[in-house]
């Protein structure tokens, strides 16, 4: 018995050598999740100022010699490789703020060398990223929530994102993710165990924006569900549209009443895959599927006055953006001639004075109302003239 008690101690300590530094960690929410190939020298950003650099690839068996950085200072790390069986994994120990004698650890990073490539050399890794306590978080609006998706019946996420189940068959379903209604990221055949993730690359970083792992299905007589957990969502990162409007007349620089304008616009990023043109709260221009290019649209005949153009464009990641302009409409020639000699007559009867018997002996002359009238087709040559002069 006591040969027996020596051999299973004996055995435990055995296999506590072989147990990975994470075993005994805590595990805080995922907040990145990617599978991707990587050069040497190649280096890869991601959540909360981490990232890595690829010093060296085994071409045999893709065994990496990793790098990690905060805010570009490296890292003092036990572990330097990623390999298939023992991947590299970043363990920081924390500190209770309460009581400096109470230390928890906490796995941050896990990286797995999945696959080699020897032409040319990469390595396809997967990267595991969970929340540093020590570090802010303010931008995560989801941390590690559990969420049902009812098939046919979109999930309300944050900041106008939906998570939508569809096509649910004994093994799979397909997910898709949307914001303000526009599909960003579908994944068919998404098993359980599975990781659904949607990530937005900003200049050489990679920002994972949702994610989500597929725990399991429900299929009832009347319902059909679909079980998520370790959900996190961050703030969102706006990908700005850059838009410039011009607007001009049909037939001069000067727009008047009763003409037509038309409303140029210039689209400067490449993402843009939808365009809509409101003027004064009226759609007058739907374009989709567009690239970086000028486009032109005329508008209908307009009154005098001050006009509203509203362009809105959609980019691929879902993100809408809202640009105006607005410009004047002069009166037409008729109404300037008008108002031209309305202000020539105030102007003679001011002259003439305030007596009205005065002002009544003037307008009853002989031939004063063809006087009227000429100075009237005047006034209308020299507001066509400088029509023409503009």
């Amino acid at each position: 018995m006591k040969y027996i008690h020596f051999v299973l101690v004996g055995l435990c300590i055995v296999l506590s050598a072989f147990v990975t530094p994470a075993y005994g960690a805590e595990v805080n929410a995922m907040i990145h999740y990617s599978e991707t190939f990587m050069n040497i020298q190649d280096e890869l950003l991601f959540e909360q100022g981490y990232s890595i650099k690829v010093a060296d690839i085994n071409p045999t068996n893709g065994d990496s010699w990793l790098e990690l950085y905060l805010n570009g200072i490296k890292v003092d790390s036990d572990m330097q490789f990623a390999k298939e069986n023992a991947p590299f994994e970043y363990i920081r120990t924390v500190t209770d703020k309460n009581d400096d004698k109470k230390e928890t650890d906490y796995l941050i990073i896990r990286i797995t060398s999945i696959k080699v490539e020897k032409e040319p050399l990469s390595v396809k890794l997967k990267i595991e990223q969970f929340l540093d306590p020590e570090l802010d978080a303010a931008e995560y609006l989801i941390l590690d929530k559990s969420r049902t998706v009812k098939i046919g019946t979109p999930l309300e996420l944050e900041e106008e994102y939906t998570l939508e189940a569809s096509d649910l068959t004994d093994t799979s379903v397909t997910l898709t993710l949307s914001k303000n209604g526009y599909p960003v990221k579908e994944k068919k055949e998404t098993k359980e165990g599975d990781m659904f993730t949607y990530s937005k690359t900003v200049g050489d970083k990679t920002i994972t924006i949702f994610i989500a792992k597929l725990d399991t299905f429900f299929v009832g007589t009347d319902s059909e569900m679909v079980f998520l957990k370790q959900v996190s969502q961050r703030a969102d990162v706006i990908v700005e549209s850059y838009v410039t409007i011009a607007i001009k007349g049909a037939s001069s620089t000067k727009i008047r009443d009763g003409d037509i304008a038309i409303i140029s616009y210039t689209i400067e990023n490449e993402d843009i895959s939808e365009v809509k043109v409101l003027l004064d709260g009226e759609q007058i221009d739907y374009r989709s599927g567009i690239s970086t290019s000028t486009y032109s649209t005329v508008t209908e005949t307009l009154n005098a006055g001050v006009h509203k153009v509203v362009l809105t464009t959609v980019a691929s990641d879902g993100t809408m953006s809202t640009h105006t302009k607005t410009f004047t409409v002069e009166a037409s020639i008729a109404a300037e001639a008008a108002g031209l000699a309305a202000e020539t007559a105030s102007d003679m009867a001011g002259k003439i004075g305030e007596d009205n018997e005065s002002v009544g002996k003037i307008l009853e002359l002989p031939g004063f109302g063809s006087m009227l009238s000429a100075l009237m087709i005047g006034l209308v040559s020299i507001a066509m003239q400088r029509r023409k002069e503009n």
